[in-house]
């Protein structure tokens, strides 16, 4: 990425809980990405029933994996209050890298049309990648600003 964006990486999520692996200001908002490396089992978000009728989940090999979601969706509150400004939109996101994903995921995938789970991209870096660049309603002044004020509140972890 170049200007006017800026990326953060490993940062620690404000209430002290956990990490966010990567922040980029970008003009379509602030987005907190956690991306994980799945290189076996196949990435899946589809209706699964259960005790309480059926929902959609997100499945890595097989496995009931939502709770990844959950994750990134609860860094979104603290890091919005960091901010204090309910104008910049805030855009979790949860990125696989080297992931095998299913047919029907793959095709969306293939649109630029990830799934959303709770407000949360579940995606690729690549489609991940177009959806930042989209246009927004930050100026170029203003992501360096937001990305400086980040940069200073929210430390390494």
């Amino acid at each position: 990425l170049a200007p006017p964006y800026e990326l953060l990486n490993d940062r620690r999520v404000p209430d002290g809980n956990g990490n966010i692996d990567h922040i980029v200001v970008a003009p379509s908002g602030v987005w907190l990405i956690d991306s994980k490396r799945y290189e076996h089992g196949t990435i899946e978000y589809k209706f699964v029933a259960g005790r309480g009728g059926s929902s959609m989940r997100l499945l890595v090999g097989g496995q009931d994996r939502t709770s990844l979601v959950d994750q990134i969706y609860a860094q979104v509150i603290p890091v919005a209050q960091v901010l204090g400004d309910p104008t910049v939109p805030i855009k979790p996101a949860l990125v696989f890298v080297n992931a095998h994903v299913s047919g029907h995921m793959a095709l969306r995938l293939l649109r630029s049309k990830p799934y959303e789970h709770l407000g949360v991209l579940i995606t690729t870096r690549k489609v991940l990648g177009k959806k930042i660049l989209e246009p927004g309603p930050l100026g170029p002044e203003r992501v360096a600003a937001i990305g400086q004020y980040l940069d200073a509140a929210l430390p390494h972890r």
